[in-house]
């Protein structure tokens, strides 16, 4: 999905959803963009940083296939990532290639371009998200206090003047920075604090793993994805998770590839995983001050709240009631 400003954001309204999604400011520099239309939905949060930088997340949700075209100007340079099943995006009229989950691309879009996105594949609760920076090169050369970019981004860019780039696998990191950011419910006049912070530490952390990446991938794009569709499966059923074997079969993946790839991809073996995200998610709904320990302890899986409370210790260094 294009990530615009709030203009833009006005167009993608009128010129695709036929007005009828109306944009929502969630403060003097943060909008919104909510739509619904009979098999599909989404939505565009796009915020301009203090710094220079403009940070965006989409998410796409479908049940039938559908494409859309967007004109798209000139552009800064774009980081982006994706994850989950993504469209089929064509530059000018192009058949295009589909952006997969768990990548990392770099553009910097030179000339008016018109970018298709066909969303082709229809996987049960197909979920496409993504976020992105925007920042202009002498900007970014100066948030970094240097007089040129990184070796690998100047060859991602000199060899696409447009989108989509070479992906790079996104790796354990960027997944952490995804879940922190999309999930940021800060409020007030604290969030524009809150989401600054988060922007310029989602660029430090890409920017990082772009020079990471220089080394050669063992992971097929296939892989890659068949990893992607894993992480969502053990997600959406964090309460009740399936077994290894099971969750090798839901992924088409044989059980030894779904271990050693999940290592390489997210830094850490399944359950781990699991782990630190059911950890993560009862943080979030214990500051949310919405639920008691016992209810978010049911919520993340775990039906003993001792047990529960044990874990959150070991993993947080305190008590889950010191966030009540």
């Amino acid at each position: 999905m294009p990530r615009p400003e709030p203009d833009d954001l006005a167009r993608f309204s009128r010129d695709v959803l036929a007005g009828s999604a109306a944009i929502e400011a969630l403060g003097p520099t943060e909008h919104r963009l909510r739509w619904a239309i009979p098999g599909r939905s989404g939505s565009i949060t796009t915020a301009a940083l203090r710094s220079g930088v403009t940070l965006s997340a989409s998410v796409v949700e479908w049940d039938r296939p559908w494409s859309m075209a967007v004109d798209h100007g000139a552009s800064a340079i774009k980081l982006i990532l994706t994850r989950g099943p993504g469209p089929r995006l064509g530059i000018d009229g192009d058949e295009g290639r589909p952006l997969r989950g768990g990548q990392l691309h770099v553009s910097c879009i030179q000339r008016p371009t018109r970018l298709g996105f066909a969303f082709d594949d229809v996987p049960i609760g197909a979920r496409h998200e993504e976020l992105a920076l925007e920042v202009s090169r002498p900007r970014l050369l100066e948030l970094m206090g240097a007089t040129s970019l990184p070796d690998p981004i100047e060859r991602i860019l000199a060899a696409h003047d447009t989108f989509p780039s070479r992906a790079v696998d996104m790796g354990p990191a960027l997944h952490d920075r995804f879940d922190e950011i999309t999930s940021c419910d800060a409020r007030g006049p604290a969030r524009p604090v809150y989401v600054e912070a988060m922007g310029l530490e989602l660029l430090a952390g890409i920017i990082d793993r772009i020079e990471e990446s220089a080394a050669t991938r063992s992971l097929t794009a296939h892989d890659t994805a068949r990893l992607e569709h894993a992480r969502a499966i053990l997600v959406a059923r964090m309460e009740a998770p399936p077994t290894l074997p099971e969750l090798a079969r839901l992924a088409g993946l044989n059980e030894f590839k779904l271990k050693a790839g999940f290592r390489e991809h997210f830094g850490q073996p399944v359950f781990a995983y699991l782990r630190a995200h059911r950890m993560r998610e009862a943080e979030r709904l214990l500051r949310s001050r919405a639920y008691n320990v016992t209810e978010v302890a049911l919520r993340v899986g775990y039906a003993n709240p001792s047990k529960f409370a044990a874990a959150f210790k070991r993993h947080f260094g305190h008590r889950p009631s010191e966030l009540i």
